[in-house]
C-alpha cells in the first residue's frame, strides 16, 4: 500500500484545521503545512464533498471540520481521497488464478490489518500525540 500525496498533505491538513479553534483560510493552511494553494484547492474540494469539512466564505471564512475529530478516522480521510488498502489487484475480485491463488489470503488478510488500523485512530489521536523529532 502507498499513500498518495494528497491523502498524506489530506491527514495534515485535516489535523491543521482540527488543531484550530476558528476557521481556517487556504493561506494560512498553505503556510503552515508548506503546500501549495493549488493543491490544497483540490484536496479541499473533495473533503468537502465527502462531507469531512465545511466551507465559509468571506472575511472570516475558511474551513472547519464536520464532526469532532474524535470521530474522523485517518481511514475516512484517506477514502475520500482515493486511499485504499487494496495491496494487490486480485483481493478486488480481479483476478483469472483467485480459485487457485495460495497468496490470496496473505493480501486480503494484511488489507483487513491495515483497514482496522486506519480506522481505529482518529485526528484526535494524531493531534494528542507529540511530533516525531526526525519527521
Amino acid at each position: 500500500m502507498k499513500i498518495s500525496t494528497k491523502g498524506q498533505y489530506a491527514v495534515r491538513l485535516m489535523v491543521d484545521i482540527a488543531k484550530s479553534d476558528k476557521m481556517l483560510s487556504l493561506n494560512s493552511i498553505a503556510k503552515n503545512q508548506d503546500i501549495s494553494i493549488k493543491y490544497l484547492e483540490q484536496i479541499v474540494a473533495m473533503l468537502v464533498k465527502g462531507k469531512l469539512l465545511e466551507s465559509s466564505r468571506g472575511h472570516l471564512g475558511g474551513y472547519k471540520l464536520t464532526k469532532s475529530p474524535d470521530s474522523i478516522s485517518i481511514k475516512d480521510i484517506l477514502e475520500i481521497t482515493g486511499d485504499t488498502c487494496s495491496l494487490a489487484p486480485c483481493v478486488n475480485g480481479n483476478c483469472e488464478r483467485s480459485n487457485k491463488c495460495y497468496a490470496m489470503s496473505v493480501w486480503n488478510n494484511l488489507g483487513v490489518l491495515i483497514d482496522d488500523y486506519l480506522n481505529k485512530i482518529s485526528l484526535q489521536d494524531l493531534i494528542d500525540q507529540k511530533p516525531l523529532a526526525n519527521a
